[in-house]
């Protein structure tokens, strides 16, 4: 194999190694105070109301936290993603 190739290939290889591993140090810890205050934000710009009335607990299986505002209950999966589970429930 011409020596061209190889030191091209090696590069790559390097690149998208270094790529991964900088990828890897980016991903984002969850803690409950930050997931809380982050839904009560987005509950305050939706549908009014006090950001102090919301609680939040872990959850389980693809759902990392629950948080309930006001009635409305919140899964936030561990991406960050948050979607209503619940409107008016209690």
């Amino acid at each position: 194999m011409p020596r061209s190739v190889l030191i091209t290939t090696a590069t790559l290889v390097v690149i998208a190694a270094l790529g991964g591993f900088w990828l890897g140090q980016r991903q984002v810890t969850l803690d409950a105070t930050g997931v809380i205050e982050a839904v009560a934000a987005i509950h305050e710009d939706t549908h009014g109301g006090n950001a102090s009335d919301c609680v939040g607990w872990p959850g389980k299986g693809r759902v990392v936290f629950h948080v309930r505002c006001a009635g409305m209950l919140y899964a936030v999966d561990r991406f960050g993603r948050v979607e209503i589970v619940l409107e008016d429930g209690i």
